[in-house]
């Protein structure tokens, strides 16, 4: 259940704006403490050249007795007003730069101003912690509605309007036409990365130095992994990166070949890209997405080993279809290369494949499994049920690939998936079963988290209302964030402490555990996107402090690298045993949470997979707030990897974070080289490439622009 919006007081505000989160490490990830900042501590002032009531009132120079002017004649009077005027310009009309939005405004500075940062621009100088318990997560600043731009190319109230869209101001499309459903196009949005000048204290010049040492240093982890899969297995799905053999997991369609293209584009690793895209494309008319031949569809001929073959849907959709679709997008933008069609014929030759999924409940709910011949499966690991995010991660894909080939085919089928989803009415608003049976509806007692088999449906809301601007995904967003806040967050016993757990939540014993599998720690840079989206400043907050929690995870492991799943213990509860002993009250109550000792917290699974999802975050808080010591985390993980996970033939993943002697797992999975090494890349590198105000990035790390342009009826 959300909370209605509220608004600051000015006690609050004091309190919001002078309040650091957290404590830094002694390790090597230690930093100066992060902290919510205003742009200014002035009241809320008009943005045009008008005197306000405020002003007025305030303004001790209108208070001039008229008989004294009077008494001095009319030279006396002009003087005054001259005066009055010159002091009034000068002192008390807010100038163009001024704060629109009072405390965490966004103009005088994105993330607050960089000189209050101090030569870190790791937040203001407030020593006192944040106490989380009393931030009101309920304070939403509305986006206001559409007019024209005052001044400077911002409206208002101080959100972005592109140039393309001040003839469109005078006459937006309407909404609700249904030939115009899919695409309501860009109007203003405010600007989501710091102002990145070197000029100013804290920002690190971009140039050269440190970061371009580190950027180079990942390029190199980069190329090392690529020419190991290259040599030893391409253009087979992934390579066993110990063994140096080769391994088909997911249909053997060259994953890795496919999902590593747009990070090697990005880094600039051309003559690689453009083999391995033509590496690539030769094999699509060979497994032809698994259909066979054609012709022996539509004759009924197909053998039964083609018949039984079957793809699942999710991972083609956000592996190989959005591999698909940010190449196309990436290669649009290189004025050194020409249109290639195949790309985009590729794309749709998959999704036409992918479609045939929709034939369940009114066509909404995709299948599971889609195998040659044409019939569907369920998911047979949760025993026929279906997953959230396996049924709501396909928006973005399917939406861009609507515009991209004219087809309305694909938004439709979007369309009518979100409808149906936004019509359930699960008991906590916003809140969704992990996963339901899709004939029988979400029912009322379930299991809700924003991690493992949840993460992307929430994921593509905010993502899928920056992509269409529809503000219904925008309203599902906060009504989702808002419940995340009133039942999923646990907080520290220890006021002091920076961290926060984001953990599960059980309807039918109102109980929340305190545990996070590595999956929900992308949930950081989805609040931190969200806050500069939507202007929801206390989720930045929240943000902070799961980001802290998410790299406690590493940096207090035996080899630097995070558990796949971590819990902590239940203030006033439970006891020092690990989970798995017989020990289970350590998993009930958590609204708040202890860290035992020594480690601050439990492991329950000690694998480490090369994940991504701390990374994406650390990558987007820095981005989002300029913050140098969320670089300095990603180094840290950086050089961990290189130490703990390197190969002969690549990096491979581990049996246990807590004791390196265990070994390695022999497998060096799509997503290190599609996501991990990519976000460490773009971390170090200059702001402007794969900036977050031009690209999206999907659940699997492919970027594709947005938002979607107008379309004409």
């Amino acid at each position: 259940m959300g909370h209605e919006q509220t608004s600051l007081s000015p006690a609050d505000a004091r309190v919001l704006t002078r309040t650091a989160i957290g404590a830094g490490s002694s390790s090597s990830f230690s930093s100066s403490s992060s902290s919510l900042t205003s742009s200014s501590s002035s009241p809320l002032l008009p943005s045009h050249r008008f005197f306000s009531t405020s002003t007025l009132k305030a303004s001790p120079f209108y208070a001039i007795p008229v008989h004294y002017l009077r008494r001095k004649g009319v030279l006396m009077v002009l003087l005054c007003m001259g005066v009055i005027a010159y002091i009034h310009y000068q002192f008390l009309m807010p100038s163009p730069s001024s704060s629109l939005f009072g405390v965490g405004g966004r103009m005088g500075g994105r993330g607050g101003d960089l000189k209050s940062r101090g030569k870190s621009g790791s937040g203001t100088n407030g020593d006192e912690a944040l106490d989380y318990s009393k931030l009101d997560l309920g304070d939403i600043r509305e986006r206001p509605p559409v007019g024209p731009a005052p001044v400077d190319g911002v409206d208002e109230d101080g959100f972005e309007i592109l140039e393309e869209d001040r003839v469109r101001m005078m006459d937006l499309p309407d909404p609700a036409s249904e030939s115009k459903q899919q695409i309501i196009g860009p109007s203003r949005r405010p600007t989501i990365q710091f102002n990145a000048d070197p000029s100013k204290e804290g920002i690190i010049n971009l140039s050269g130095g440190l970061e371009r040492d580190r950027q180079q240093f990942v390029k190199g982890m980069i190329q090392h992994a690529w020419a190991g899969y290259v040599q030893h297995a391409a253009p087979h799905d992934e390579l066993k990166s110990v063994t140096g053999d080769k391994m088909d997991p997911l249909h053997g369609w060259g994953t890795t070949l496919l999902e590593s293209l747009d990070t090697l584009k990005l880094v600039g690793l051309e003559s690689e890209y453009l083999a391995a895209k033509e590496m690539f494309l030769k094999q699509v008319p060979v497994h032809n997405w698994g259909v066979g031949d054609s012709q022996d569809r539509k004759e009924g001929s197909i053998d039964a080993e083609a018949s039984g073959q079957d793809i699942g849907f999710f991972e083609s959709v956000v592996r190989y279809l959005g591999g698909l679709l940010s190449i196309r997008e990436l290669e649009s933008k290189d004025k050194n290369l020409k249109d290639d069609p195949r790309i985009l014929q590729s794309a749709v030759d998959l999704s036409n494949r992918l479609v045939m999924a929709f034939q369940g409940v009114n066509g909404a709910l995709p299948a599971s499994r889609i195998f040659a011949n044409g019939t569907l499966g369920s998911n047979e690991v949760l025993f026929g049920k279906t997953s959230l995010a396996e049924v709501g991660t396909f928006q973005l894909e399917f939406r861009k690939l609507a515009q991209l080939a004219n087809d309305e085919k694909y938004s439709t089928l979007a369309q009518r998936n979100a409808d149906f989803l936004s019509s359930l009415k699960p008991k906590i608003p916003g809140l969704y079963p992990a996963y339901f049976d899709p004939e029988a509806g979400v029912g009322q007692e379930y299991v809700a988290s924003f991690g493992s088999l949840s993460d992307s449906f929430y994921e593509y809301l905010l993502k899928s209302y920056m992509l269409t601007n529809d503000d219904k995904f925008k309203d599902q967003y906060i009504v989702a964030v808002d419940a995340m806040h009133q039942y999923l967050i646990s907080r520290p016993s220890k006021k002091s402490e920076p961290y926060l757990v984001l953990g599960v939540y059980n309807t039918a014993t109102r109980t929340l555990v305190p545990k996070m599998d590595h999956l929900s720690c992308f949930a950081p840079g989805l609040l931190a996107l969200g806050s500069r989206v939507l202007d929801r400043s206390k989720d930045l907050a929240v943000a902070r402090g799961l980001m802290e929690t998410c790299v406690l995870s590493y940096k207090n492991s035996a080899t630097g690298l995070g558990a796949d799943e971590i819990a902590f213990l239940v203030s006033g509860g439970g006891h020092d045993e690990k989970i798995g002993t017989g020990t289970t009250d350590i998993l009930n109550k958590g609204k708040e949470f202890e860290m035992p000792q020594p480690t601050g917290f439990y492991v329950l699974d000690s694998e480490y997979e090369l994940r991504p999802e701390t990374v994406e975050s650390l990558f987007i808080m820095y981005r989002v707030t300029g913050e140098t010591k969320y670089r300095d985390y990603a180094w840290a993980i950086a050089q961990s990897i290189e130490k703990n996970c390197k190969t002969k033939y690549g990096y491979s993943t581990l049996a246990n974070v807590m004791d390196i002697s265990e070994g390695m797992t022999d497998r060096m999975p799509s997503h290190f080289l599609a996501q991990t090494l990519k976000y460490l890349y773009l971390i170090f590198s200059p702001p402007d490439l794969a900036s977050l105000d031009e690209f999206l990035f999907t659940t699997e790390g492919h970027m594709m622009s947005y938002p979607i342009p107008f379309k004409d009826a």
